[in-house]
């Protein structure tokens, strides 16, 4: 009966041997694949991020576009109001300049 004891113990201690490093297999699977999911994770995070920025820039880009266009149209419209105030200004000078030189004579 000691015998068995004996054997039964090893046995078990052999079982107990083995399922350790069962369990020490399982724990690196079970670690290698939650690494390799937050890198992949990490990565559609990140190529997302990048995507948004690029629209966000694009955006940008676009709007800034818009207000040097709408900035040139307005200066286009002021010189020209200046252009024409000017030669106003200048119809104006000649015809002071001519009824004074007609009442001095």
């Amino acid at each position: 009966m000691a015998k068995e004891t004996v054997q039964a113990v090893r046995q078990a201690e052999l079982d107990a041997t083995v399922k350790e490093q069962e369990a020490l297999k399982r724990k690196e699977t079970i670690i290698s694949e939650a690494e390799r999911r937050a890198r992949e994770l990490i990565d559609s995070i990140t190529k997302q991020a990048l995507e948004q920025a690029k629209q966000k820039q694009a955006a940008a880009n676009q709007k800034g576009a818009e207000l040097l266009e709408a900035a040139k149209l307005r200066s286009e419209n002021e010189v020209s109001l200046m252009k024409e105030m000017a030669l106003q200004k200048e119809e104006e000078a000649i015809r002071m300049i001519l009824a004074s030189v007609i009442h001095a004579n």
